[in-house]
C-alpha cells in the first residue's frame, strides 16, 4: 500500500509541474490547439504509466488460487517463476515451451539446484508429471525435482514421488506458499 501512495504522490507532482509550466498554453486559441493536445497526450501517458506500475507492483499480491485456475499453462509457469524469486530462489529461468525435457523452471536455493514442473490442471495430476520431472532433472543434472500444481495429485503420483524423491506441491501447499509470500 505504501508503494501505491508513493506512485500517486509522484503522479500528482508530475501533473502539477506540467500545469505550472503549461497553464499559459491551456487557452485554446487556434495556434495553441496543438500544444494543448500534446499536454493531453502527456497526461494520458502519465495515467497509462501509473496504471501499468500499479498492475506490475500489485497484481502479484492480488493473485489467488481462483486467478491461477484461470491462467494458461505458460502464464502459470511465469507466475511460478515470480513466486520462486520472491521466495528467495536465485537464477530462476523459465525453459522454452518446447523441448524442455520435462523441466519448466530451473532455479537455485542455498547452493542447491531445483527443477520445477508446473501443471495447471482441472483434474488431479498423474504420475507422468513425476516421471517427466525426475528424468528432466537427471538430464539437466539438477538436484531437487519438484512438481507444482493448482489441483491435487493422484495416488499413483504420490506413491511414485515418495519412491524416487520428487517433492509435490499441491493446491493446499501452494495456497500456504502464496499467503507466506504475500505477507513478506
Amino acid at each position: 500500500m505504501r508503494i501505491f501512495r508513493y506512485i500517486a504522490t509522484a503522479l500528482t507532482a508530475i501533473v502539477w509541474i506540467i500545469y505550472i509550466f503549461a497553464h499559459q498554453y491551456l487557452v485554446l486559441s487556434q495556434q495553441n490547439t496543438i500544444k494543448a493536445w500534446l499536454i493531453i497526450a502527456a497526461l494520458g501517458l502519465i495515467v497509462w504509466w501509473g496504471i501499468s506500475a500499479y498492475r506490475y507492483f500489485f497484481d502479484f499480491r492480488r493473485t489467488n488460487l481462483r486467478r491461477i485456475d484461470k491462467m494458461s499453462g505458460l502464464d502459470f509457469e511465469n507466475y511460478t517463476a515470480k513466486l520462486l524469486e520472491k521466495s528467495g530462489f536465485e537464477d530462476v529461468v523459465v525453459t522454452p515451451a518446447t523441448r524442455d525435457q520435462g523441466v519448466d523452471i530451473t532455479a537455485m536455493l542455498n547452493g542447491e539446484t531445483y527443477g520445477f514442473q508446473c501443471k495447471r490442471y482441472e483434474h488431479p495430476v498423474d504420475n507422468s508429471a513425476v516421471q517427466e520431472i525426475f528424468t528432466g532433472c537427471a538430464f539437466y543434472q539438477l538436484q531437487n525435482p519438484v512438481v507444482i500444481t493448482n489441483t491435487t495429485f493422484s495416488p499413483g503420483a504420490q506413491e511414485l514421488a515418495a519412491g524416487v524423491g520428487v517433492e509435490l506441491v499441491d493446491r493446499d501447499i501452494l495456497s500456504q506458499w502464496l499467503d507466506k509470500v504475500k505477507r513478506q
